[in-house]
């Protein structure tokens, strides 16, 4: 991976003849992350760069949140969503959600239940359903329970390995989804098609879900918040404040 500040400038000028197509994640990247997910917010600065990107460019915001919830967090005009890892979207005329099979559906309830009885025996963690998957926070749970808690989830990702991916992201979170289901580069894969095949594709995530959109640009512009040795992006920043600077730097191309 490589630093993005230096690369930038120079990736830059492509753009300016064929324009860009930028894909991005909400939280860690246009939202700090907070305490509960329901208080994240994009600031007013990232706001006014964001809809000065989209003004000059095409800009899909691709989120783990469900559809809805992302939506209304961003609220600009002009912009594309994809919400539940890339289960749902909403990209111009391209609208709809996977349907799950009824297996798959039941095994995804009865992990959800089975998460809801566990966060009652460990103060702190939420699960939240998001009906196509659900997540699990636990950014407040006290610090000598989590050794406690990762091993109960082991034990249950064990239990439904075959049908379910149960993925520790970033800032204390498990997304839980179907193996079989729709990813954020299947996302990705889609706002391509729809898009001038000229533009050039970016994207920008910092969790564990994001690496499948890194994969699906393999010779795209894809960059990582905080650096992995082990990602598929091609480049990294160190923090969420340097995305405000690249969103800057694209709203004037």
């Amino acid at each position: 991976m490589k630093a993005m500040q230096r690369e930038l400038p120079r990736l830059l000028e492509p753009m300016r003849k064929n324009g860009f197509l930028l894909m991005l994640d909400f939280d860690g990247v246009l939202a700090p992350i907070v305490p509960h997910y329901k208080d994240a917010r994009m600031s007013a600065k990232t706001r006014r760069l964001l809809a000065a990107c989209a003004r000059r460019g095409k800009v899909a915001v691709i989120s783990g949140r469900a559809l809805a919830d992302v939506r209304a967090r961003v609220n600009l005009p002009g912009m594309w969503y994809a919400g539940n890892h890339g289960s749902e979207w909403s990209m111009g005329k391209a609208r709809g959600c996977e349907r799950l099979s009824k297996s798959a559906a039941r095994q995804l309830r009865d992990a959800r239940d089975v998460f809801i009885a566990l966060s009652k025996h460990y103060p702190g963690v939420v699960v939240e359903d998001k009906k196509l998957t659900f997540s699990v926070h636990f950014r407040a749970l006290p610090h000598s329970l989590r050794r406690s808690w990762r091993e109960q989830v082991r034990r249950i990702a064990k239990q439904y390995k075959k049908v379910l991916d149960t993925a520790e992201g970033s800032e204390y979170i498990f997304n839980v989804r179907t193996r079989s289901g729709r990813t954020k580069g299947d996302a990705v894969r889609l706002a391509r098609q729809l898009s001038p095949r000229r533009m050039v594709p970016i994207y920008i995530g910092d969790d564990t879900t994001d690496e499948d959109a890194f994969a699906a640009l393999p010779r795209g512009i894809t960059i990582r918040v905080g650096r992995l040795h082990k990602s598929a992006a091609r480049f990294f920043v160190d923090s969420r404040s340097e995305v405000d600077t690249i969103l800057a730097m694209l709203g004037e191309v």
